[in-house]
């Protein structure tokens, strides 16, 4: 598949049947990301006002050993390979904010997000809620969640230039239309930066995901099924 290709694949919001694809259950051990050079590290929980980054603030709060930012060693060398590609013009780093996730995370997301959407919405069924939710966050109950399994990451670009986050018209973790990522609420510019953004993370064999511009995968269900594989590399993990 050529960037073309990818790219093309990236658009589509076809709903996946996550039954139909298995799990090779690959060994492949969790690492911690260290800031190196070229890629930043900023976990969401030192991000103020991230509602997510809370969470993992009180979950390392009890979990002290869980120390930075987990994934899959496989991953790991794609995201440094994609980091790379992109301070190669001097202009931008790429900055990591998530990546493995607790499954009691997880589900706390899921259940927040539900109700802020039936806080905002009085007349929806909770089937409607339901899916909203599973829109944004995925549903243990459904299928493996990427950042449970450390095959998913969110990503942003650093403007180095001008010494500032790249504006990519949405923050991240926003559950709204805008932050899909060929989202057309966003100005020329920031869909410009999101394109930056997706074409180095699919030229490093990252996959995206529709509904969210900062997040890509490699060896979760999506990117089995944005490539066209019978089965995902990674089933869920927990740091040890």
């Amino acid at each position: 598949m050529d960037i073309t290709e990818k790219l093309e694949r990236s658009k589509s919001s076809e709903k996946i049947d996550f039954n139909a694809i298995g799990c090779l259950n690959h060994p492949d051990r969790l690492v911690r990301v260290h800031q190196t050079d070229t890629l930043l590290v900023k976990p969401v929980w030192d991000i103020a006002g991230d509602y997510e980054g809370k969470l993992y603030a009180a979950y390392r709060a009890d979990h002290p050993e869980y120390d930075g930012i987990y994934v899959r060693s496989s991953l790991l060398q794609r995201l440094e390979e994609a980091a790379r590609s992109v301070a190669a013009s001097g202009d931008y780093k790429l900055v990591l904010h998530a990546g493995h996730r607790p499954v009691g995370i997880q589900k706390q997301l899921l259940q927040d997000v539900l109700q802020d959407y039936k806080k905002d919405h009085p007349d929806a069924s909770n089937e409607a809620a339901l899916a909203h939710a599973r829109m944004y966050v995925s549903d243990p109950d459904v299928k493996l969640p990427p950042h449970c399994c450390g095959a998913a990451i969110d990503v942003s670009l650093y403007d180095v230039k001008n010494d500032r986050p790249v504006d990519f018209g949405s923050t991240m973790n926003q559950d709204a239309d805008i932050s899909h990522l060929h989202s057309e609420k966003v100005s020329l510019l920031q869909g410009e930066n999101r394109l930056l953004l997706l074409k180095t993370m699919l030229e490093a064999g990252f996959a995206s995901y529709y509904a969210e511009w900062w997040h890509f995968s490699y060896g979760d269900e999506i990117w089995a099924w944005f490539y066209g594989k019978d089965a995902c590399l990674f089933g869920l993990a927990d740091v040890q």
